[in-house]
């Protein structure tokens, strides 16, 4: 099973597949795309990334971020500027 070390290198938890699609879904639908194209963009950028760091017994957190985010900004733009306003959101970094 794929651990994640998280960002602070000392805690690691199992590899979630589903906060990866789930954080790529909200991060479309924010954007304003159709639940449509929200699945399609899910299914395009998220099992590319699942599929690659599945297969590692350890990865880092911010790997997987950078992974996601550099697929998002290449095809999505969009997606990818709601995802870094969503992360500003959430570490309170304004």
């Amino acid at each position: 099973m794929t651990q994640v070390i998280k960002r602070g290198g000392k805690r690691r938890q199992a590899f979630s597949p589903s906060k990866i699609k789930d954080a790529i879904k909200k991060s479309a639908k924010e954007a304003g795309f159709s639940p449509t194209k929200v699945e399609e963009i899910v299914k395009e950028v998220g099992n590319g990334v699942i599929d690659f760091f599945g297969k590692k017994k350890v990865v880092k957190a911010v790997d997987i971020r950078k992974s996601v985010l550099g697929r998002l900004e290449r095809a999505y733009k969009k997606v990818a500027l709601k995802w870094k306003q969503f992360e500003k959101r959430k570490s309170g970094r304004f």
